[in-house]
């Protein structure tokens, strides 16, 4: 018994490393709701010094960053010119950016920093080198999604994710999250009903663990072990092998 309790001990403080590994990394406040699941991708290549303009709608005052979906082939990295401006035409960020090779779809993310815009920006990149493979950029058709189209390419729309707020633990989103799954669809328990079920079921899980390890330390009074355990005699006539005495 002492040996699975030992290993139910060892299993508990695992999961709750677990959890507190996740709640402690460091996230974005926010990230804007209709951007959380883009579907239907399609790539977007962006040939040395080509550039491409989207208009972005903003959902919060406190805009943190922007996350470019981007897909580079090759093993050289690739560097693109950002601009972003606020809706007066000041640029809130200008830098050259690297694009390191990737070949799933990923986000990369400029930081806007120290800087405030209301209503919408405006994001300009473009591509300064022409030494990396190829570079394409997400994005979506506008049709039917109520988004602005990209300048050069209308009728597409880049995928383009914004971020809002300062970077912090996890566990400081906790409520945001609940928030966001409870608005999806019904029927959902007001917080902190949910909260309080998840951990009912964590409970539950150890306590499984801890009774099926006390079960099987006392075989002979365990109702599981029993039938295992159970002479031959008591097997019935018409399941009892023939070949057996």
């Amino acid at each position: 018994m002492t040996r699975c309790r030992v290993i139910v001990a060892v299993e508990a403080l695992a999961l709750l490393a677990i959890l507190v590994w996740a709640l402690a990394r460091p996230v974005t406040a926010a990230r804007g709701r209709d951007e959380i699941d883009y579907r239907h991708l399609q790539p977007f290549p962006l040939a040395a010094q080509q550039t491409v303009t989207q208009d972005m709608p903003l959902q919060q005052d406190q805009v943190s960053g922007i996350a470019i979906p981007y897909q580079l082939t090759g093993r050289l990295p690739a560097r693109i010119r950002v601009l972003i401006t606020d809706q007066g035409g000041l640029a809130l960020v200008q830098l050259v950016h690297p694009l390191e090779p990737s070949k799933p779809l990923e986000f990369d993310t400029v930081q806007v920093e120290g800087r405030q815009a209301t209503g919408s920006v405006t994001v300009t990149i473009q591509r300064v080198d022409d030494l990396g493979g190829q570079l394409t950029l997400g994005a979506f058709p506008t049709n039917g999604t109520g988004r602005p189209s990209m300048l050069e390419q209308p009728g597409m729309t880049l995928a383009l994710q914004t971020l809002y707020g300062a970077r912090g633990p996890a566990v400081l989103k906790t409520p945001l999250y609940a928030d966001r799954v409870a608005s999806l669809a019904p029927p959902w328990f007001p917080l902190p009903a949910d909260l309080v079920l998840v951990a009912l079921f964590l409970m539950l899980g150890l306590d499984m663990l801890v009774l099926i390890g006390i079960d099987r330390s006392d075989p002979e009074g365990s109702p599981i072990m029993a039938r295992e355990l159970a002479p031959t005699d008591a097997i019935p006539d018409r399941d009892r092998d023939p070949r057996l005495p």
